[in-house]
């Protein structure tokens, strides 16, 4: 079946996506069951890991399971004697954990429930929360870890470093175990090179998996390149000449790992930042909303006049002139790898997502066919960084990496937050927006007052974002991430249907050169685009009101919100959707707040939210006097 699309900048519809339209509206995206993600990764694939020590940790769960009802008991860690890295007396040194209590207080109880549950094999995702710390401290070079400092180290003993991210850890929880049964168990505290890395169209649920039994089947070994003095990341398989041959380790051996959290002050909770970029999100994965291909752009800031060119990122998995690795049933592992590949990343991801060349020293602007024509832009320009006046009016971004502060453009820490038009944000954001840079230490806090000399990826959630991925230490240029596959692969509809192939965090991780190291992912892994009417984000994007999420402010969401009546942050009776002033606590002034918007509802048409019809405080008080009636008699007193 042939598809098309046709929408304006205004977001009105005017096609169809495979016979189905779209634009009519959220009841009919309910009536026709438009779920939150159609990939074969969903809420039955997911580990949740909890800080049961952090009121924000508990709250981000329980949050993020009413997005995913499906989400079990048992698909929960909780895990206890963790300092809360988002409370009111947090810090940042609050996110860093030593090695060893890494290993005894977060991996060693998720995999005893893993195995408990039989969940080894059937997890393919593992979702962290804010409260829980997630920089491991060097064993030997303490201020890797630390904003505000130098490196730590140097490249020249980037072998011994012991540092990572407890996400990109727990990717390779099993692989690190050091149960005397794992014949190399602390070879893996350093990189490892990403089987993942350079798959396209392919998703995590189609490998095979045998996680504990392949583990005690892997050989672990240093690629041999053409530099004899670089230093060399963890690969598996048997040496063969520069490369490396007969490997095991394959994408059905890791866990996926994304993060939720998002900015906060010193003394704040990250709760409400994870609730606006859930609903920007769960918006850009509904066809009622989605994504727009005439108002969204993918940027690609290069910086030509840099003083080092950063944006050739290395390749283990691919060989030379090879774009990328599609998935075949037979055929599930990786690849034998002869050599290491160099590419400009910027200049190869506008080609392989547009099909064309891009000149230097200009703005290139292209579409890519696989996204229904979305605007594609490679700013090969020198000393100018792409910002929101380089988009047509009415675009925002969906995906945008830039050198930030190495560019060639002159930078402050801040550039995200008034590199825009009149010092304002950088770029408007779509539903679904997503951000990477070349810059060491993006990720290296997730506090927001917390000054740095580097954009932070926390910036772009508070601007609008739904997901980055940045650096907790430095991890030198080879790390990069990966765009053109990132992009791609976080966007293409090869088969046609109105949703991306893969989720982000299939798309993220097929842009990671290695693991247990550096990076962290933010956002909802689950995340899968679609094309629809499509609408720009803003600050708080969720509906005043909407407690049970299904776009519409009805009786039922009063109800709900009266539910929780009285819970205070912390509590197990609160509910982040019914605090509508976000104050941490659920009151009668809320559920009048949220009765002032009875009867709104999301429009597909870009999220516009019609006036809501009147209701009156004495209908409100109706509403609650019949409720505790009802529970009285079902209680049976008189």
């Amino acid at each position: 079946m042939t598809s098309s699309i046709g929408w304006g900048l205004g977001g009105k519809c005017i096609g169809r996506i495979t016979g189905k339209r779209v634009g009519f509206g959220v009841l009919l995206g309910v009536l026709l069951g438009v779920g939150v993600c159609r990939g074969q990764l969903g809420s039955q694939d997911v580990l949740l890991v909890v800080n049961q020590n952090s009121p924000t940790s508990v709250c981000i769960a329980d949050l993020y399971r009413q997005y995913y009802p499906g989400i079990t008991d048992n698909q929960i860690v909780y895990l206890d004697d963790i300092t809360d890295s988002s409370g009111n007396t947090s810090t940042c040194a609050n996110e860093i954990i030593t090695r060893d209590d890494f290993t005894s207080k977060i991996a060693e109880p998720i995999r005893s429930h893993m195995v408990e549950y039989s969940l080894v094999n059937s997890t393919k995702v593992i979702v962290t929360t804010a409260g829980l710390p997630y920089r491991i401290e060097d064993t030997t070079y303490a201020d890797v870890v630390r904003p505000g400092g130098s490196s730590g180290y140097s490249s020249s003993v980037i072998g011994g470093i012991t540092a990572a991210s407890v996400e990109s850890e727990l990717s390779v929880l099993f692989q690190i175990d050091q149960n005397p049964s794992n014949p190399n168990p602390l070879q893996l505290e350093n990189r490892v090179v990403n089987p993942y890395q350079g798959y396209r169209g392919s998703s995590i649920s189609e490998f095979d998996r045998d996680i504990l039994g392949n583990r005690d089947n892997l050989e672990w070994e240093l690629p041999r390149y053409s530099s004899p003095t670089e230093q060399r990341p963890m690969m598996e398989g048997s040496r063969n000449g520069y490369g490396m041959k007969d490997r095991d380790f394959s994408a059905g051996d890791i866990y996926l790992t994304s993060r939720l959290d998002g900015p906060k002050a010193e003394g704040e909770s990250a709760v409400y930042a994870v609730h606006d970029m859930l609903e920007r999100s769960r918006l850009a994965s509904n066809s009622s909303y989605g994504v727009n291909p005439a108002q969204a752009a993918v940027v690609f800031d290069d910086a030509p006049g840099a003083a080092s060119d950063y944006n050739y990122n290395r390749i283990y998995n691919i060989d030379s002139g090879v774009d990328c690795i599609v998935y075949a049933p037979d055929t599930d592992q990786p690849p034998d790898t002869m050599w290491v590949e160099k590419r400009d990343d910027y200049y190869s991801g506008f080609e392989q997502m547009t099909g064309l060349e891009a000149d230097w020293g200009a703005k290139n602007v292209a579409t890519m066919a696989d996204a229904y024509g979305l605007t594609v832009i490679g700013d090969m320009r020198e000393s100018h960084r792409t910002n929101q006046a380089d988009l047509a009016e009415g675009q925002g971004v969906i995906a945008v990496t830039g050198f930030g502060w190495n560019g060639d453009e002159g930078s402050s820490g801040e550039y995200i937050l008034t590199g825009g038009p009149e010092g304002q944000a950088l770029f408007d954001t779509t539903y679904g927006a997503i951000f990477t840079s070349i810059e060491s230490f993006n990720a290296v806090t997730m506090f927001s007052d917390v000054a740095g000399h580097q954009g932070n990826i926390i910036d772009f959630i508070g601007i609008g974002g739904s997901g980055a991925i940045g650096h907790c230490f430095e991890p030198y240029s080879d790390a990069i991430v990966d765009n053109e596959f990132l992009f791609y692969n976080l966007l293409a509809d090869a088969d046609g249907d109105g949703f991306a192939d893969m989720t982000f965090v299939e798309a993220a991780f097929s842009a990671l050169p290695y693991l247990s190291w550096s990076e962290v992912v933010i956002g909802d892994p689950l995340m899968q685009i679609a094309y629809g009417p499509g609408g720009l984000a803003c600050g708080e994007d969720w509906l005043i009101g909407d407690v049970n999420l299904d776009d519409y402010v009805t009786e039922e969401d009063l109800l709900l919100a009266a539910e929780s009546l009285g819970g205070i942050f912390g509590d197990s009776s609160y509910n982040v959707c019914a605090d509508v002033n976000r104050d941490g606590s659920v009151t009668y002034y809320d559920l009048w707040l949220a009765s002032e918007n009875l009867g709104a509802y999301r429009s597909g048409d870009g999220g516009a939210i019609p006036e809501p019809s009147i209701f009156s405080i004495f209908s409100l008080g109706s509403l609650l006097l019949w409720r505790k009636r009802g529970r009285t008699k079902q209680l049976g007193k008189s």
